[in-house]
């Protein structure tokens, strides 16, 4: 059996590209052990079929977007963390940008 990717319902209610989707999927799978993925890009694009370049484009979406946040991203021990708030929260990037409008204080 090849296996599976699981990809929580948030992740489809947002407009994200399918691969992003993917890859976040995987990251999820990746960081259950550790609490973090730590895979190489050549990972992930072998395991999604396509260029590094292009899994480096969908990581600086997926952290644009407040799904990860990457620690360590220019070094051999780079650190995947998920957000597991965005993740559950459907609010969560209007009740972000609530909180950061100076004029809601």
């Amino acid at each position: 059996m090849e296996g599976f990717i699981m990809v929580p319902l948030t992740v489809l209610k947002v407009s994200l590209p399918d691969k992003a989707a993917l890859l976040l999927g995987l990251l999820i799978s990746n960081s259950k052990q550790h609490g973090y993925a730590y895979g190489r890009n050549q990972y992930y694009a072998e395991k999604l079929n396509c260029s590094t370049r292009t899994i480096t484009k969908l990581l600086k979406l997926l952290e644009t977007d407040f799904f990860i946040k990457i620690e360590d991203g220019h070094s051999f021990k780079r650190r995947i963390v998920i957000n597991q708030e965005r993740l559950t929260n459907p609010n969560y990037i209007s009740e972000l940008v609530e909180r950061a409008c100076y004029h809601n204080k």
